[in-house]
């Protein structure tokens, strides 16, 4: 292991993060809700809010000083608190146009969608869609290793639809003593879905 800036001395950074999995020894794993990175939460932070998947936090964060775990994982979660990160309010910006202002529509560029806005079409244009094939349907010859933070959206973005009853999901257990579903499928008509649409 490459023990080089072990010693650092980091300041931690504040941002809202969402809890995307919990292992049974009480660490986790959570998603920045600012850039999608992803940050490792230690048993002994995660024990002090008591975990559950989906749950927001205020999040003291630093660096994650490993670099074999760093490159998928780059912060670590040293303290977890109640809540959102309250932005501070916009500073205003002023702007001095030239006297001859080029037509707008000339130089408009078209919004690109977001990628939370592209799910929620993607799964309410019908169809069964796990985490899986909703990436790779938006975001084609992406892998999850390249497309992280994309991969992130798209499976809080299935998960809070759910949460606010804006889609169905249905779930399997390949055993009793599982704590978590093996797969999860997402519908926004769950009354047309056909086993023929689910992933094998």
């Amino acid at each position: 292991m490459d023990m080089t800036n072990m010693n650092t001395v980091f300041v931690p950074t504040e941002a809202t993060i969402v809890v995307a999995n919990v292992l049974s020894s009480g660490a986790g794993f959570g998603v920045r809700l600012d850039d999608g990175a992803n940050c490792y939460i230690p048993n002994k932070v995660g024990d002090a809010v008591k975990l559950t998947v989906g749950a927001e936090f205020t999040a003291r964060l630093v660096p994650n000083r490993f670099p074999d775990k760093a490159e998928r994982t780059p912060w670590l979660a040293v303290h977890l608190s109640a809540g959102a990160v309250v932005p501070a309010a916009p500073r205003p910006v002023q702007y001095t146009l030239p006297i001859d202002v080029p037509d707008e529509q000339q130089y408009a560029v078209p919004a690109v969608p977001k990628t939370a806005d592209r799910v929620r079409a993607l799964i309410q244009s019908g169809g069964v869609w796990t985490v899986g094939t909703a990436f790779a349907e938006l975001f084609p010859g992406k892998t999850r290793g390249d497309g992280l933070t994309d991969y992130n959206t798209v499976a809080y973005t299935l998960r809070s639809m759910f949460a606010d009853n804006q889609c169905a999901k249905f779930s399997m257990w390949r055993s009793a003593d599982q704590s978590k579903p093996s797969r999860e499928w997402y519908t926004c008509y769950p009354e047309k879905a056909d086993v023929d649409e689910w992933e094998e």
